[in-house]
């Protein structure tokens, strides 16, 4: 009722003045107690369309007299087939939403995965890779289509294959990375990177490019099932989020009676995103972010609250600065809760059959975003536990705090003191290296603001 109640309101503004989103309906993270994690998921894929709705109503289309435009929210079909431009993934130009090309200017077509064969009302061929050629406006041509023929009618008879796979570079501590992607033409085009503990079942950091196009991503994307690969080898990781599991897991940690109080309706461990899923412009990578690799548990609050504000606010910063960057998003440390004899202990979602303790709970979330050109940087990081005092809180900001009371970092949103929404505060890089030793070597001469 309460999902229905808000979803309503969101079809009232897609119909009203753009105004209606700014004082109307509630920011996502204002409802951070009232919507469970999938009716949070849901409005926050609503309201993000409304939000690019408004933010585009103005932006013209420029349909180029001697090449084409296609819009990143309008132009492109589902099941949606990964694009392949000048050997890497097709990109928009700029901010602006829109894919530019020039006539005669080629797109690689791929539906991976066994079986997947390109649809298109034209179709003269079956395939599952082929290149088609600009023409003008939303049209291109291809010797397997049967003349000019729209962009976005070219779509995949079932949604392309991703792939994680476990490469031989290492990682801090001298684990492997595992990289996301596609595989078109037998070449890997790599998504994002994880760095991950296969004995502690842990994502250390993951890492990925945010540029000025990936501010305007395809949105209502339907969410996939979480994928664990063979990373999680035995363990029904999905199993061991749920309320009841994590809420027993608990219980072994700290008892029964505090387990109660600690797992409510409103405070539980959601499967939190590393590289959100709007961090990738298309529906493939989008999709490609359910990876298990990707994830590590976030109260539900912290996940909807300043978790939620950093990744919006973060990703539209870069495009309208221009920034050109890579984000470091990575966990550390172990987030504790009290026990029976009012000890802090650590907190663990699965016991291995030999009594090894996997999926460590995190206590701090961390995103580092450098701008190698600029030589800028600057760490966000948030305090993953709604359970400590302020003062213990505190206590656990090992920096000093460059966001606050900086206008220069108005634009992050965030209510850095609400401890229910994720205890939150900035570093240097400099400062952030002193204690969380995760990331390779980069220099920075100053702020990302």
């Amino acid at each position: 009722m309460r999902l229905t109640l808000v979803l309503a309101a969101l079809a009232v503004a897609v119909v009203a003045l753009p105004s209606k989103l700014r004082t109307d309906l509630p920011e996502p993270g204002q409802l951070a107690f009232v919507l469970n994690e999938d009716e949070f998921e849901d409005y926050l894929d609503a309201y993000l369309a409304l939000q690019q709705s408004e933010m585009l109503a103005n932006q013209t289309r420029n349909d180029f007299r001697s090449g084409c435009t296609f819009r990143v929210n309008g132009d492109l079909g589902q099941p949606q087939p990964v694009y392949i431009h000048r050997g890497n993934y097709l990109s928009p130009t700029g901010n602006t939403g829109q894919i530019r090309l020039n006539r005669g200017e080629q797109v690689l077509i791929a539906c991976t995965g066994s079986g997947r064969t390109i649809r298109h009302p034209n179709v003269a061929s079956n395939l599952a890779v082929g290149t088609v050629s600009c023409q003008n406006n939303n049209l291109v041509t291809a010797n397997w289509l049967r003349g000019n023929s729209a962009f976005g009618q070219l779509t995949c008879s079932s949604h392309a294959y991703h792939d994680a796979q476990q490469t031989n570079t290492r990682c801090f501590n001298n684990h492997f990375v595992i990289r996301v992607g596609f595989i078109v033409n037998n070449v890997f085009y790599p998504l994002y990177w994880s760095c991950f503990d296969r004995n502690r079942l842990e994502v250390l950091y993951v890492w990925y490019h945010q540029n000025p196009p990936n501010s305007v991503f395809q949105s209502r994307v339907d969410r996939p099932s979480w994928i664990a690969g063979n990373f999680f080898p035995g363990v029904a990781v999905n199993s061991a989020y749920t309320q009841v599991s994590q809420r027993n897991m608990i219980a072994g940690f700290v008892g029964n009676a505090l387990a109660d109080r600690y797992v409510t309706s409103t405070q539980f461990l959601a499967r939190g995103h590393l590289a959100a899923k709007t961090d990738f412009i298309y529906a493939t990578g989008q999709r490609a972010s359910f990876y298990f690799i990707n994830a590590a548990p976030q109260w539900q609050p912290f996940n909807a609250g300043n978790w939620n504000r950093l990744e919006q606010n973060l990703r539209r910063r870069i495009g309208q600065a221009g920034y050109h960057t890579m984000v470091y998003t990575g966990t550390f440390r172990v987030t504790q809760l009290r026990n029976q004899n009012n000890r802090l202990v650590d907190i663990f979602l699965h016991r291995a059959s030999n009594g090894a303790l996997q999926i460590p709970v995190p206590l701090y979330f961390y995103k580092v975003v450098q701008d190698s050109s600029r030589r800028f940087g600057t760490a966000f990081i948030s305090i993953n536990n709604p359970y400590y005092t302020q003062a213990e809180a505190r206590n656990l900001q090992f920096c000093t705090d460059r966001c606050r009371n900086n206008n220069a970092f108005n634009w992050v949103g965030w209510q850095p003191d609400r401890i229910d929404l994720g205890y939150s505060f900035c570093c240097t890089i400099a400062d952030f290296r002193r204690t969380i030793p995760h990331l390779p070597a980069f220099n920075v001469n100053g702020l990302l603001t």
